[in-house]
């Protein structure tokens, strides 16, 4: 027989309108009505906010109790008899007492504000409000509408003072720059004068505002609810996997809303997933077949354009040339897994690579191991007893993960960070192990050699081995003592850059699998686990697969109807290095002449192979390169899956029809396949089936081998990089709001290396491959001997690589 239930467990019992409920101590009158398919009107309240009673919209009678009472802030009690506006004439009164007070002031300018139709003011004083008003008095008037930033517009005469707004800024986001002022009549919301609103959850207020006093500047006189088309998708601007509402007004994208997903983003999206939407009606989109005709593109049919294509990877197979593929990280898993097909099928090769971080054989090892094993999730996040991040800032690289830890932090769970910038967001009692990059791999070393010193058993040989020569030191003994303390119940969280430091990302799985921890990788773009798991890796097929092993090979046999090939491919740098012996190149959704850590080397290579093709949106720096570019669809006119970073998938629905004649890369890929003389799946279902045949069952994780470790020199500045949320990418064009409120372009030092050197005050940063100029900011959120630039600071440098900085001339 098992313990008997706490006070805190056993369910309280109380009738609501006169029938029985039965709901955990601690419920609000509130959600115990809606367990019974009550609704009780409402503006403060918020499931995912703390409770206020500040809008008094929710009154309800309790016998016993002198006055009614708010049901979003009054817990159920055992034995309690609550009657709501359905049964109770007192709590009847007291709304439409309420909603006649809110309506004194509030203008009645429905037809033109934009909430108008989707408004719970205008819904409740229909359904629950008096009918007339009373009130003769002239309104209260402000200025409006008020910019409180580039993306938000604030009417304060619409403004009910229900706080949600600000409880969001400051409870959820951590960016509380929008706060009440003034008493009274004269109460408001506001910004401070010398503090703006910055924030990129700003448009979650937009959407939670129950009236039309927030509006976005973007959408505003744009559409009615009514006047427009919802399609439930995916948002597909980090690896986070939001579920979005898509909504489209006679064929024109118009409006991106956070879609309830309480697994994975709660209600909450950032400010890229909601207002960076334009790039897919921009006029620079491919929106027809591309090929190059005495230097200069012109525009093709689709049969001529796929048979220019087929023409040369026949002639390449001919000659015996080899062909290679270079991916981007957006495409969704079946175009993916399309492009992996085509790749080892129609091109007979394993020179494919979508990695943005090129790494070494622990790099492999985790990659394989992913599809394979049982990884973290966000609700290991929610009962984590701590959580460790390494080498991912979470508030720029997968804003809504970052929100879930911070509500963690919120609730005592303690997190460390460890990295060589500390993350531009506020996560409540985080402590931050500065780390320069290049030292993550020795830092993880000391932690193992701490932990066995603490008698923990399960570390595999290989760490043992790399963890040799390292001497603990306080902060590693204090980290292992963290982890060893919370055994079972720990979440590491790692970012793909990590990779680029031999050993690192092997340590932090094989220390997370020797504490009985759970984790989790966490790359930038919303494709990486999907093309993980489809081998778009020169070493491993679907699945985690093994090109090299012939078990492994078999796999796809009954599948493919081929034995792919068995030698390890070529990666992405030793791709460009030998491109002029390639017979074809292709990207797809890829711009390493821009994104690739040695810019100039992909550029160098694109030049130099003989016949390159690309499937693209638009002509990037690499697609300007091509000698065909074929039109590719964008995210909001496909459909599919995606594999979030918990390896969970995400359905993708188009919202839209593809722009011009652009169409989905498996749609392309098939026609040059069948041009060329291969079979290949010709349909989204077709391609499910042949997934849905490799999938592997997920099982608890195995050690990884290690290799060598990295250790660098400790002497001169090294460089910290990575590419802030609002980049310059081209999946921001036509975002020029959003793109105002993105930070702008500074060198960050540590007071310790600053040599003189003040905050503001113009500076040039020298790398191997270039240089930068930008104002400095000294700052202690970065570690002694790091200089921090953005990656699209427009100049090509690698993170860990020696930097000087000096005072700019002139």
């Amino acid at each position: 027989m098992g313990a008997p239930l706490t006070a805190e467990q056993a369910p309280v019992n109380l009738t609501i309108d006169g029938e029985d409920v039965s709901v955990p101590a601690g419920t609000l009158i509130i959600r115990a009505a809606e367990e019974m398919g009550k609704y009780i009107p409402r503006f403060c309240d918020h499931p995912l906010l703390d409770p206020l009673g500040a809008c008094r919209q929710c009154l309800v009678e309790v016998e016993g109790q002198r006055k009614p009472l708010t049901a979003c802030t009054t817990p159920v009690a055992e034995g309690m008899v609550v009657k709501t506006e359905f049964t109770s004439e007192l709590a009847r009164d007291g709304q439409e007492g309420v909603l006649e007070f809110l309506l004194i002031n509030h203008p009645l300018d429905c037809p033109m504000c934009d909430k108008g139709g989707e408004c719970p003011l205008q819904d409740q004083a229909l359904a629950y409000g008096p009918g007339s008003s009373r009130y003769i008095d002239p309104k209260r008037r402000f200025t409006k509408p008020v910019p409180i930033s580039p993306l938000v517009k604030l009417d304060r005469e619409r403004c009910v003072l229900c706080a949600r707004c600000t409880r969001f800024s400051d409870q959820i986001a951590g960016d509380p720059f929008i706060e009440l002022f003034e008493r009274s009549a004269l109460e408001q919301v506001a910004i401070f004068e010398d503090e703006p609103y910055e924030s990129i959850f700003s448009g979650n207020v937009i959407q939670i505002c129950p009236v039309g006093a927030l509006t976005s500047s973007t959408f505003r006189f744009r559409a009615r609810p009514f006047d427009m088309a919802s399609a439930d998708t995916t948002c597909n601007r980090c690896a986070s996997g939001c579920r979005i509402t898509v909504q489209t007004r006679r064929g024109e994208l118009v409006r991106v809303l956070a879609k309830d997903d309480h697994e994975v983003n709660d209600e909450w999206i950032c400010d890229k997933g909601r207002f960076a939407h334009p790039y897919a009606q921009s006029p620079e989109r491919v929106v027809e077949p591309l090929v190059r005709k005495n230097g200069e593109f012109v525009a093709v049919s689709w049969a001529e354009a796929v048979q220019v294509v087929a023409d040369r990877i026949t002639a390449a197979r001919e000659a015996g040339k080899g062909s290679a593929v270079i991916a981007g990280q957006q495409l969704v898993d079946e175009d993916a897994y399309a492009l992996s097909r085509f790749a080892r099928t129609v091109l007979g090769t394993n020179d494919v690579d979508a990695r943005r971080v090129l790494g070494g054989e622990d790099e492999d090892a985790v990659l394989a191991a992913l599809p394979k094993t049982i990884t973290a999730a966000n609700q290991d996040i929610d009962t984590a007893k701590l959580i460790v991040t390494i080498g991912v800032d979470l508030h720029e690289e997968s804003p809504i993960v970052f929100l879930r830890v911070r509500k963690a932090g919120r609730k005592g769970v303690p997190v460390r960070e460890i990295s060589a910038r500390r993350s531009a967001g506020n996560v409540q009692g985080a402590r931050w192990t500065a780390c320069r990059p290049g030292e993550e791999a020795t830092l993880l070393a000391g932690v193992a050699r701490a932990l066995e010193a603490r008698g923990n058993s399960g570390l595999d040989p290989s760490t043992r081995a790399a963890m040799q020569g390292v001497d603990p030191t306080s902060e590693m003994q204090e980290l292992a003592a963290a982890l060893q303390g919370v055994h079972g119940s720990v979440v590491i969280l790692v970012g793909e850059r990590l990779a680029a430091v031999p050993g690192a990302l092997g340590l932090a799985w094989n220390i997370t699998k020797a504490v009985d921890g759970t984790f989790g990788w966490i790359p930038r773009k919303a494709g990486a686990r999907g093309a993980a798991w489809a081998g778009l890796h020169p070493a491993l097929l679907p699945g985690g697969r093994s090109v090299e092993s012939t078990d492994d090979r078999a796999a796809f046999g009954e599948v493919w109807g081929i034995d792919p090939p068995s030698r390890r491919g070529r990666d992405a740098r030793a791709i460009f290095r030998t491109a002029p012996e390639l017979g074809v190149l292709l990207l797809a959704g890829a711009d390493p002449a821009t994104d690739f850590a040695d810019r100039q080397q992909a550029a160098r290579g694109l030049d130099d192979a003989p016949f390159v093709v690309a499937l693209d949106m638009f002509l990037t720096e690499s697609a300007r390169r091509a000698d065909v570019v074929l039109p590719a669809a964008a995210a909001y006119e496909r459909n599919g899956t995606v594999l979030n970073w918990e390896g969970r998938p995400r359905p993708v629905k188009a919202a839209v029809p593809p722009a011009g004649l652009a169409q989905a890369d498996y749609e392309i890929l098939a026609q040059i396949a069948n041009a060329a003389g291969g079979e290949f799946p010709q349909t989204l279902e077709a391609l499910r089936k042949e997934i849905k045949a490799l999938l592997v069952q997920p099982a608890a994780a195995h050690a990884v081998t290690v290799g060598q470790l990295a250790r660098p020199s400790a002497d001169g500045l090294v460089l910290a990089t990575h590419r802030p949320l609002l980049d310059d990418g081209t999946m921001m064009k036509g975002a020029d709001a959003l793109a105002q409120t993105a930070a702008p372009v500074v060198v960050e030092i540590n007071p310790a290396d600053a040599r003189g050197l003040t905050s503001g005050e113009p500076v040039v940063v020298h790398a191997p491959l270039g240089e930068v100029r930008a104002p400095v900011l000294v700052t202690d959120a970065v570690a002694r001997g790091v200089v921090f630039v953005p990656a699209h600071a427009g100049f090509a440098g690698r993170a860990g690589e020696a930097v000087t900085v000096e005072k700019a001339g002139g």
